[in-house]
């Protein structure tokens, strides 16, 4: 039986595993309690091998990867909870990523484990340069929209009172325990058209002073009309307002999101695999 690791003191151990990698936002917000998510070990005290779930983002095995009895497990408790909870909340893939341990090779393994049926995709990393992001602002200073009727602005409690459809605070919830936690930790903007919130760009997940960006422009007829760009200005200028690092990772295919990013200020890193599996497909197995 997996070990279930709830407490932040807990959780801390699996802290070298992390450090150094693409997802240490991701998987240090969850680590420290601070967003949704669930922790399992091979033991309480030391842990060898982790499975680390970021709710609506991403699964990670961690560590060592020749550890048989966790391995045997995993997929368990994939199966029988993980994921039909994921489906519930309505996500329907399985994105998943491995950060082995040095010597270690999760590939044979997670042949095994998923019956030879995981595609292989790419996750882009991004790293944030000021100097060229204050370049951005200067060239963008009378940047405009196509429609003078849609608005940005940060996300506060009198917006979000104002969201009569609770759009900002849904988003919120798929990734934070609550919206005072968010508002504590985390930053945001939206666009706001006709009265109602059309899109966000938020920190999805937090580790210390570094946030990790997610955006979002609800319905396809505002794409397209650079809000996703000027939402996502206005975000990255809301973080390095409270003294903190913003961060952006996306799919090698999200090609507008790649060009945005380009365009604030992010370096892009080099592209490392991830691994992808309809939910259903694998509980159909």
């Amino acid at each position: 039986m997996l070990v279930i690791l709830d407490q932040p003191s807990q959780r801390n151990q699996l802290a070298p595993f992390i450090s150094g990698t693409n997802g240490h936002v991701v998987m240090g917000g969850v680590l420290a309690g601070l967003q949704r998510g669930r922790v399992y070990a091979d033991q309480l005290h030391v842990p060898k091998s982790a499975l680390i779930w970021a709710e609506n983002e991403m699964f990670y095995l961690i560590g060592r990867s020749d550890n048989e009895q966790f391995n045997s497990l995993v997929r368990e408790v994939l199966v029988q909870e993980l994921l039909p909870e994921a489906l519930d909340a309505g996500e329907d893939m399985l994105n998943l990523e491995v950060y082995p341990e040095p010597g270690s090779d999760w590939s044979p393994v997670l042949h095994h484990m998923f019956i030879g049926r995981l595609r292989e995709g790419l996750r882009v990393p991004f790293q944030f340069n000021l100097a060229k992001y204050e370049k951005w602002l200067e060239r963008s200073s009378n940047f405009k929209f196509v429609s003078p009727r849609y608005e940005i602005q940060v996300i506060d409690q009198a917006v979000m009172l104002e969201d009569k459809n609770c759009i900002i605070e849904h988003e919120i919830l798929k990734f934070w325990h609550s919206v005072e936690d968010f508002f504590q930790y985390g930053a945001g903007t939206c666009t706001v058209y006709q009265g109602k919130v059309v899109g966000t760009c938020i920190s999805v997940f937090v580790s210390g002073i570094h946030h990790e960006t997610g955006i979002n422009t609800y319905d396809p007829i505002h794409r397209g009309k650079g809000l996703a760009t000027a939402m996502a200005s206005a975000y990255v200028q809301s973080v390095l307002e409270q003294g903190c690092v913003p961060h952006w990772t996306t799919e090698d295919f999200r090609h507008d999101s790649i060009a945005i990013a380009g365009k604030l200020g992010f370096e892009q890193s080099r592209a490392y695999p991830v691994y992808y599996m309809p939910i259903q497909e694998l509980l159909n197995c």
